[in-house]
């Protein structure tokens, strides 16, 4: 694997977390994914909680009739937008959030196989720390009402902790492909807050689907006198240790 990288005043594979800008943390999720496609690295790492904040969602969302209003409106109220590479439903991000991405080159087989198996490549470990830290109940799973809902989110109680995606990319010059998975995590505000926002957008697109605050819970709910700063390398750790590669 190749040493750390300097991104916009970030350090990739550091196992410390760091506090960029939402946008250049985007960036470098980017250049993680990039390093393991051109073959500079076989495995990487960041945890990143952003010092400012903006509403995240895919690029898709411009094309809708009503999104330039939605765009203005979010930015009056302080919530600028932001876009990502992957689907789902617009997520807040902010000093409220704890992301963790990790980038591995693998070989798969089967779609269907190794989606699962890079979700669980995140999620497992994930459910792991927060069992180590006296949380039992943690799983993987939907949560109904939860805005950008998945089958693995990291939940609680059966409300959604952390939301996961992935994406994946051939490795240059080979079949190997490089594999990106995220997770993001409310640590800190209300659940309540966080889902305001995205009903806000969604108001403002004419979209009538609305998320609900009882699908979502923070961190700070089951760990209020948790350490997060000092907790996170901890996590880091036993994702980059995780072993297992991608079904063939």
């Amino acid at each position: 694997m190749s040493g750390p990288l300097d991104v916009s005043s970030m350090t990739l594979s550091s196992m410390s977390l760091q506090h960029p800008t939402v946008e250049e943390g985007l960036v470098a999720e980017e250049t993680l994914l990039d390093m393991v496609c051109q073959g500079e690295a076989s495995l990487g790492w960041l945890a990143w909680s952003p010092v400012d904040r903006a509403l995240v969602m895919p690029r898709r969302h411009q094309r809708l009739a009503g999104f330039p209003d939605a765009r203005d409106r979010l930015r009056q109220a302080g919530w600028p937008i932001q876009f990502r590479g992957t689907g789902g439903t617009p997520v807040p991000q902010g000093p409220a959030v704890v992301n963790l991405a990790l980038a591995v080159r693998c070989r798969v087989g089967s779609s269907a196989a190794h989606l699962e198996w890079g979700y669980h490549r995140l999620g497992d470990p994930w459910c792991d720390w927060l069992g180590a830290l006296g949380v039992a109940d943690a799983d993987l799973g939907p949560a109904p009402g939860a805005y950008c809902d998945g089958r693995f989110n990291v939940r609680l109680k059966g409300r959604k902790l952390v939301g996961t995606a992935q994406r994946w990319r051939r490795v240059r010059g080979c079949r190997d492909m490089a594999l990106l998975v995220h997770g993001a995590m409310q640590v800190d505000d209300t659940p309540a807050a966080l889902v305001a926002v995205v009903n806000a957008f969604q108001a403002a697109i004419d979209d009538p689907q609305r998320f609900q605050a009882a699908s979502h819970i923070a961190l700070r709910d089951a760990l209020p006198d948790l350490d997060v700063e000092s907790a996170i390398p901890d996590l880091l750790e036993r994702l980059v240790a995780e072993e297992g590669v991608a079904p063939a």
